[in-house]
């Protein structure tokens, strides 16, 4: 597992100015525009757009062919995977507290932003970073470097979509879901923590199993 890490690394290093461009735009964003929150939710979808490219890459010209016929189990390729997934939450997540805490810093002449309400809203965001691993995973291993622009479409899109419904659809019967959502995390965040926390990984566990059907129906 170890070999795969040091893969997956090295494809990433690949990407560094692409990624320092990423997190300098997100730094602007939250600096200059006086919004300390939205590095937050920016930051929180690139750890799956990272790990399907990964995948992407391993599978371009039967690399899957190649890659096991060497001694690495299926099930140790998709472990391997999502504790990167983990890694990236992680790592984004550091980002974007840092670049956060400066900007409210800013604002506030003080660091009293940083308190419980804070952290479990940082939390939150984590999960959401590794909900949508949960999806990406076994659409990634579906679909393959040959469709992976597909995959991303119909991932993010899908997720848009799915939102954007629920929206609509709650505006379209006269219920406010933004004061119900507000209410809900303001008097029983921490109830809604751990639910959501329980529900991703749930969500993960299930993400695992179907990525390693996909994988053993596939011929290598």
């Amino acid at each position: 597992m170890k070999g795969l890490f040091i893969k997956d690394f090295s494809y990433i290093k690949e990407s560094k100015v692409l990624f320092l461009f990423l997190v300098l735009f997100g730094f602007g964003a939250s600096y200059f525009y006086k919004k300390p929150t939205f590095v937050l939710g920016y930051f929180s979808v690139f750890p799956s757009i990272i790990l399907m490219s990964t995948i992407s890459y391993d599978s371009i010209n039967h690399g899957f062919t190649s890659l096991f016929t060497m001694p690495i189990k299926k099930e140790d390729y998709l472990k391997q995977k999502y504790s990167l997934g983990i890694l990236l939450g992680l790592l984004f997540l550091f980002f974007a507290i840092c670049i956060s805490s400066i900007g409210y810093y800013r604002i506030q002449q003080s660091f009293n932003f940083i308190n419980s309400d804070f952290l479990q809203g940082c939390f939150l965001t984590l999960m959401f970073s590794y909900f949508v691993i949960a999806i990406v995973t076994p659409v990634g291993i579906y679909f393959e470097a040959q469709r992976s622009q597909l995959a991303m479409v119909i991932v993010f899109g899908g997720l848009f979509v799915c939102v954007a419904l629920i929206y609509f659809l709650t505006k379209l019967i006269g219920c406010d879901l933004e004061s119900i959502i507000d209410a809900l995390i303001e008097k029983h965040l921490s109830i809604v923590t751990l639910s959501t926390g329980l529900f991703t990984l749930i969500c993960n566990i299930i993400s695992y199993h179907i990525s390693l059907k996909l994988l053993n129906k596939k011929e290598y």
